[in-house]
């Protein structure tokens, strides 16, 4: 199956001349940060939905280096989960750094290995995101397994200069008008975990905001609403300005339109 597909961004991005400036997963593969009640991150997470025992795929040995990079300094751990497609999770194939194979394990056993990291799950089930239409098996084991007091953030996408990444970029969309839509108090959580991410590798957190309209559906990513979060500051979250698409391929803090 696959996920959160049709995303404007994304297509304007891998055609344009900036490409290779800018990365992201899609499909069936996800970059998530762990963190835990006080938003401190604990892990950083490849999560691939692909056949158990094949021979890892260019994508997913793309994704690990790029947590690496992400987490490079900080102390972070990274690990790599695969699941296999539209089932229940019973056992899922892992890897973390040290170990020379990917071994697979069983779903307790992989709820064990992000205790170690030093998050504390409860048996509160955790809510689905209002922003999440499509579940994967591992997704709804996450919710079950890991309890509200995880806090779960995806990373949608991140603007590199050459081999270092620079920014982490969150991308949100509605059908609210560009002038009136503001990042939902309810995402803070998330924003908070993705900015001290950022913070501790000395990279700026954005959040992108594009129009899309309902009939006919068109994702409108021609102007784009730019917010720059910062969880060390009085005002957590401040307008930076608008762009064009062009002008953010090029630069976040390029000049506004």
């Amino acid at each position: 199956m696959d996920y959160y597909v049709g995303n404007g961004v994304y297509d304007y991005l891998i055609e344009c001349n900036h490409r290779e400036d800018f990365f992201w997963t899609s499909g069936n593969m996800w970059l998530l940060t762990y963190g835990n009640e006080d938003y401190e991150p604990k892990v950083v997470t490849v999560a691939s939905e692909n056949e158990l025992g094949i021979r890892t795929t260019e994508a997913e040995r793309a994704g690990v280096d790029v947590a690496k990079k992400v987490t490079e300094g900080t102390g972070i751990p990274v690990n790599f989960i695969r699941f296999a497609p539209e089932r229940r999770i019973e056992n899922v194939q892992y890897w973390e750094p040290g170990m020379k194979a990917i071994p697979e394990i069983s779903s307790n056993d992989l709820k064990k290995r992000f205790i170690q990291y030093g998050l504390r799950m409860n048996q509160l089930m955790a809510q689905k995101s209002i922003n999440d239409k499509s579940s994967s098996p591992y997704h709804d084991w996450q919710r079950s397994n890991m309890g509200s007091s995880v806090i779960v953030a995806d990373i949608d996408l991140l603007r590199f200069d050459g081999q270092n990444p620079t920014e982490i970029l969150e991308l949100k969309r509605s059908y609210i008008a560009m002038e009136e839509w503001e990042p939902y108090r309810q995402d803070y959580k998330n924003f908070f975990l993705l900015s001290k991410l950022a913070r501790k590798r000395d990279l700026d957190f954005y959040i992108v905001y594009n129009h899309r309209t309902k009939n006919p559906f068109y994702d409108d990513i021609s102007r784009l609403k730019i917010f720059e979060f910062d969880h060390r500051t009085a005002t957590y979250c401040r307008l930076l300005g608008y762009r064009t698409i062009q002008q953010f391929a090029d630069t976040t803090k390029g000049e506004e339109e």
